[in-house]
């Protein structure tokens, strides 16, 4: 019997470091983050922004945002991702989880997985990423599993974690390691437009 192995977890510590991966029709992106005291605000929104090949822009998030169910996307048609809703997932008691299926990535030309902290942005809060330990997890079912930490002590609302470019069947991950206020998250994200005002 052959030896089989798990490819080993990559973290992508360091801003612009990337890896690459692939998938066939399955592929989990999760936002997981330490739970606060009951006392604490912390309203964390894992969005997926993205540019496609014909440069139009688009995303699924929240549909508490614009009250549409459809922000939440689709497996059966485009764009082929499915956001599981806002509602925390079932995570370890001590962390939180979101997440968003993907079956496949083949119209799109760059993805970005944001973290929106609802709470700071509709309130004007300073807040950092830091305190929650966040992280972005990528499962791909041909086993690569990638990690990207979102715990910049930098001040702001949205937080770029990182970017999916697709190179025609491979997927380079890349760190980006952004975090911005909502104005300029309006300017540089494409696709973040369709959560504001």
């Amino acid at each position: 019997m052959a030896e089989v192995k798990l490819k080993k977890k990559v973290t992508l510590r360091k801003k612009q470091e990337q890896a690459d991966f692939t998938f066939d029709g399955k592929l989990k992106i999760k936002l997981i983050w330490k739970k606060m005291k009951e006392d604490e605000d912390l309203d964390l929104d894992l969005c997926l922004f993205f540019k496609k090949k014909d440069g139009s822009v688009g995303g699924v998030f929240s549909n508490e945002y614009r009250d549409k169910k459809s922000d939440l996307g689709s497996l059966d048609k485009f764009p082929y991702i499915l956001h599981m809703g806002d509602e925390e997932a079932d995570g370890s008691k001590d962390e939180a989880l979101e997440q968003i299926n993907v079956a496949s990535l083949d119209e799109i030309d760059e993805a970005y997985a944001c973290i929106v902290n609802y709470t700071a942005a509709d309130k004007e809060l300073d807040v950092t990423y830091a305190q929650a330990s966040a992280r972005i997890e990528i499962q791909s079912d041909s086993g690569d599993y990638l990690e990207v930490l979102a715990d910049s002590p930098d001040e702001g609302p949205v937080y770029c974690v990182c970017s999916i470019k697709n190179n025609g069947g491979t997927y380079a991950l890349k760190n980006e390691s952004q975090v911005m206020d909502l104005s300029r998250a309006f300017e540089d994200i494409p696709g973040f437009a369709l959560i504001c005002n």
